[in-house]
């Protein structure tokens, strides 16, 4: 089930029954969180389906209908949906066709059936039926309309429907007023999520609501690092669109956004020698890219101090930049220092690390990096090495976290999710994965492997590779079960008479193949599958693979692959194009982006905590903030004929 939709909350009020029906009143279809009255409606569902079994062929349908509703009220999605397949919609009255259709549709919603959700909309008899139905069901359609087309990646159309469903509310009763309100929350939470180039898609002049939403939306997403600033321009906005449902009923998370005090002196906490100097460097022009352009913006800008924690205990540097008076702490960057300083809990001033802990780092990681651990944790100097840097993040547990402390890293995990994710709902559920031998990629395939079984997925199969490997083809004909297959035509030939030609097959149980590693690696991967019969495997990828170069030629190797991208690496994205140096390997191309990240996040830490929080758009993914810790939800892309294109979600 899709949470925060709202999906299967829309049918209403009253338990079904086919002796009592009436369009004006809608039936529920929200899962109990009661287990006991879940149970209850469960066995009335039962009740209904036998009695449908043994039913007139007239009333057979009615009751089928009634039976997949109190299914779904139980939250039994499953026999919700295999109780609807059963009924014959022809035989339906258009009451009850009505109801079918828009059960059907948050049915679909509910498990990512979009294409059928789609259909379903467009099913000429519900078109004809739409037209005929009271303001209940038109909102109660629109409001599905614009889930479907958000969860289906289309997020302006979402809004101009959501929009739309506004209309249908009126302003001047008190209900409804709260209903403008809470659509209003819908809207800005959505636009938060789309790229600043799609915010800029209206023309000059626009006076329409959806051009005044596009409008403040754009214009706050330039400002975002400075809330100071988008509250002075809120107000300006507010007072040339003073009659749109935004100025009147603004969205909670500009209403009620927090006061809490701008940062004025930030310490900057970094080990600027050794192992780690030339990734402290890296972050530091990352976190300046972003200092500066709010400078150039004319916007407020805090004094930085940069604190080495390169050779003295990161509590003391901590206590030193506090007492001259740093009023937000930024770092520490080495794990082992994170962990040290979470293990202080008297945090004096609200401080964001620059990486996160997982349990494996809490159980085996000592308070002295080793030098292994330290490339491991951020790449070496060139990417072809093979080493990488860490996505820590299996979290550690919440209630360890101090009062005044962020946790934000690149987590690899977050990316792991998000595959998880996006794997389940396109019905796929054999797994198999390619991962490095490193720390990071075989914490990401735990973490995997984890989530996925959890889920009621299946690890078919898992390999992991040696930086030394170049021949993927051989490491890979086995568990593709190229070899079995290569015996079994060989025998059949030698128990034939006659020539026999045959091609051998690839085992067929795959839905899909996740592949971790850096382009370099992936580059040979790819074509490997390809070349043994694995081709038609949809195979996903995490943000490690692309790092922001369009090289055309070089990665026409990676044709076919989806993977999670860091916003900063697709045109568009962002108000403005990061440029990290070019001859840096992806890895630390994106710590430049976290740095810029961190800059962003200084003046919004009170936003992410407050309980109307918007997702913040940063250059490293959706940034939002749960229980101390900061999450990354990435975009989706793919390679096509070597170019990097969007994906839908």
């Amino acid at each position: 089930m899709i949470c925060g939709l709202g999906i299967l909350s829309f049918i209403g009020g009253c338990a079904p029954t086919t002796t009592q029906h009436s369009t004006s009143v809608s039936r529920v279809a929200l899962g109990s969180a009661d287990s006991e009255a879940s149970q209850s409606l469960v066995h009335e569902a039962e009740i209904a389906l036998q009695r449908a079994i043994s039913a007139d062929p007239a009333e057979r349908d009615t009751l089928l209908l009634d039976s997949a509703i109190l299914f779904a009220q139980a939250g039994d999605i499953r026999h919700s949906q295999q109780t609807l397949d059963k009924l014959n919609p022809g035989a339906l009255s258009n009451d009850y066709f009505v109801e079918y259709s828009l059960l059907g549709l948050e049915l679909d919603l509910a498990s990512y059936q979009l294409d059928s959700a789609r259909k379903r909309l467009e099913e000429p008899r519900f078109v004809s039926l739409r037209q005929e139905l009271g303001q209940t069901f038109q909102q109660r359609i629109l409001s599905l309309a614009s889930d479907i087309n958000y969860v289906a990646g289309d997020i302006r159309n979402s809004v101009e429907t959501s929009i739309q469903l506004s209309a249908l509310y009126n302003p001047r009763k008190f209900s409804d007023q709260r209903s403008i309100a809470l659509l209003n929350d819908k809207i800005w939470v959505r636009l938060s999520e789309m790229p600043f180039h799609q915010l800029q898609q209206m023309d000059a002049g626009d006076t329409s609501v959806l051009g005044g939403w596009l409008e403040l939306a754009a214009s706050m997403r330039y400002r975002q690092a400075d809330p100071v600033a988008q509250k002075t321009f809120f107000s300006v906005w507010q007072k040339r669109w003073r009659e749109h449902p935004a100025a009147k009923y603004p969205p909670a998370a500009l209403s009620n956004r927090s006061s809490g005090r701008i940062p004025e002196d930030i310490a900057l906490l970094l080990p600027l020698q050794g192992n780690y100097a030339i990734a402290s460097d890296t972050l530091l022009s990352g976190f300046m890219s972003g200092y500066y352009e709010n400078m150039s913006k004319g916007q407020a800008t805090p004094t930085i101090a940069i604190y080495d924690t390169s050779s003295r205990p990161v509590t003391a540097v901590y206590d030193e930049a506090v007492n001259r008076g740093a009023d937000l702490v930024i770092g520490p960057l080495r794990q082992s220092q994170v962990k040290e300083l979470i293990a202080n809990s008297d945090l004096k001033v609200p401080t964001l690390t620059l990486n996160r802990l997982d349990h494996d780092n809490e159980n085996n990681r000592t308070n002295n990096d080793s030098p292994g651990d330290l490339i491991d944790e951020f790449g070496t100097s060139t990417e072809r090495s093979g080493s990488s840097m860490s996505r820590s993040g299996s979290l550690m547990d919440r209630s360890g976290n101090p009062e005044n402390l962020l946790q934000f890293g690149l987590s690899a995990e977050d990316e792991m999710d998000q595959i998880s994710r996006r794997a389940w709902l396109q019905g796929q559920r054999n797994a198999f994965l390619i991962t490095p031998e490193s720390s990071w990629g075989q914490r990401a395939q735990r973490h995997f492997v984890d989530s996925w079984t959890a889920r009621g997925g299946v690890v078919i199969g898992a390999i992991t590779y040696p930086d030394s490997v170049n021949d993927f083809t051989q490491l890979l004909r086995s568990p593709l079960e190229i070899d079995l297959s290569e015996k079994r035509g060989l025998a059949l030939r030698r128990s034939v008479k006659y020539g026999l030609n045959s091609t051998p097959r690839r085992r067929q149980d795959i839905d899909l193949v996740i592949v971790l590693g850096y382009g370099d690696k992936v580059r040979q991967i790819k074509p490997s599958l390809d070349f043994l019969y694995a081709g038609d495997i949809p195979v996903y990828a995490t943000s490690h693979i692309y790092g922001g170069s369009e090289e055309i030629e070089l990665n026409r190797d990676l044709s076919g692959i989806t993977f999670s991208a860091m916003p900063w690496t697709l045109n568009g994205q962002l108000p403005r194009t990061l440029q990290p140096d070019q001859r840096l390997p992806t890895a630390f191309r994106q710590l430049y982006a976290m740095g810029y990240d961190a800059f962003l996040l200084h003046g919004l830490l009170d936003q992410l905590n407050s309980q109307e929080s918007v997702p913040i758009f940063g250059a490293t993914g959706l940034l939002k903030s749960s229980n101390g810790i900061i999450t990354r939800d990435e975009k989706w892309a793919e390679f096509k004929n070597g170019r990097v294109i969007p994906a839908q979600p």
